[in-house]
């Protein structure tokens, strides 16, 4: 059964419950449905955290950890970016994407990713509307939502990050922004040795001054979420850092 909500400013809610997580429809105020699933906590304190995916992947792919973090009292939100998953119509889907030469494919979804900040926003939005505004949240970005992570920490306050298979240093100016950017904001860093994002997620771990950051690291060349299926104690490691990290 689904109900429809109007309290938030420029969307519009569309909620359905499905195991663990209540799948919710955010409206943008252009008429574009978002699909992601809400994580709501049986003793709700004042964190959430912010999930976005990789671009191979969807949503789907942070059920366990949104479940951890349900289960540690906080909220979480995992988005499927417009193009993505659940989140498509006529205009913007990926898999249709594949089908146009190699020059339009890129325009094109160039063009579906000039969405995804306004549309993570939105996303933002609910969350901080779930737990006020002296809330904390948090974000994950796996590979290509690193980016989108990095993003929506520059417009708001961002309590912590998790870069997951994600390179948010790539070369001296790089390196810059991020130190006098997210330096002093404790970060998780995941990433498997013979990945791409490796070195500049190692970077970004030495770069960053907070004592309460860490590095993952993992033998191999997993990206992103199969390393969730490596080690069936990632999802509740992420979820703890979380907890301890979304405070004062």
């Amino acid at each position: 059964m689904s109900s429809r909500f109007t309290n938030l400013p420029l969307i519009l809610l569309a909620i359905t419950i499905t195991g663990h997580a209540q799948n919710i429809t955010i409206t943008t105020k252009q008429g574009f449905q978002l699909k992601a699933d809400y994580f709501e906590p049986l003793n709700a304190e004042n964190k959430a955290v912010l999930l976005l995916h990789q671009c191979n992947s969807n949503r789907t792919m942070y059920e366990e950890i949104g479940n951890e973090l349900r289960l540690r009292g906080m909220h979480a939100l995992s988005l499927d970016f417009r193009g993505f998953g659940d989140s498509t119509n006529e205009s913007f889907d990926r898999k249709n994407l594949r089908k146009l030469p190699q020059k339009e494919r890129r325009a094109a979804f160039k063009a579906i990713r000039e969405y995804w900040p306004q549309d993570v926003q939105q996303a933002y939005n609910f969350l901080r509307e779930k737990i006020g505004k002296k809330g904390h949240i948090g974000v994950i970005g796996a590979s290509c939502g690193g980016k989108q992570a990095k993003i929506i920490a520059e417009k708001n306050p961002i309590k912590a990050i998790n870069f997951f298979s994600s390179a948010m240093t790539n070369g001296e100016n790089g390196s810059k922004y991020y130190k006098e950017n997210f330096s002093q904001i404790p970060t998780l860093f995941i990433s498997a040795e013979q990945d791409a994002t490796y070195k500049f997620t190692q970077e970004g771990f030495t770069l960053n001054d907070n004592k309460n950051s860490k590095f993952i690291s993992y033998k191999g060349n997993k990206h992103g979420y199969p390393l969730l299926t490596q080690d069936q104690h990632l999802a509740p490691t992420i979820a703890e850092w979380f907890d301890q990290n979304l405070i004062n």
